[in-house]
């Protein structure tokens, strides 16, 4: 399905790209239905051709289970591992061979996984940035 145009909240935009340069991580949290998936996907989208490096979307809403975290994320990168603990050294090899923006959504319902992983990943990958959203706070500094 198509995006709708997206109208507004150019402050919002322009405060997260800034921060994003700024720091490796940010995390947009609030209520269910604000938006937060949103202006994710809106900031991803103004990047542009001028930014380095990818772009990697990984929707967590369907993942409920927080040892599957890592296999999710590899599995929305192509990637696979023989053993499912080896996940997370998969992912690290992967992203830390190029600048990553990697954009966790729906992180609510596996916030410590998605902390776990995102604290161990951007100690790993020095192009990597995260950018999170979920209803409460990852609790990561970054």
């Amino acid at each position: 399905m198509p995006l709708t145009t997206f109208v507004g909240r150019e402050r919002e935009v322009a405060d997260l790209r800034e921060l994003l340069r700024r720091s490796r991580l940010a995390t947009l949290t609030g209520p269910g239905g604000v938006g937060k998936t949103r202006l994710a996907i809106e900031v991803v989208r103004r990047r542009g051709a001028r930014s380095a490096g990818d772009a990697v979307f990984v929707d967590l809403g369907a993942v409920s289970d927080d040892a599957a975290v890592p296999g999710a994320v590899a599995a929305s990168l192509g990637l696979s591992a023989a053993d499912p603990s080896a996940a997370e050294a998969v992912l690290a090899e992967w992203l830390g061979r190029r600048p990553v923006l990697l954009v966790l959504d729906n992180c609510e319902h596996v916030v410590r996984a998605c902390a776990s992983l995102a604290a161990e990943l951007l100690g790993r990958c020095p192009g990597l940035r995260v950018l999170a959203t979920s209803r409460e706070s990852l609790g990561v500094p970054g």
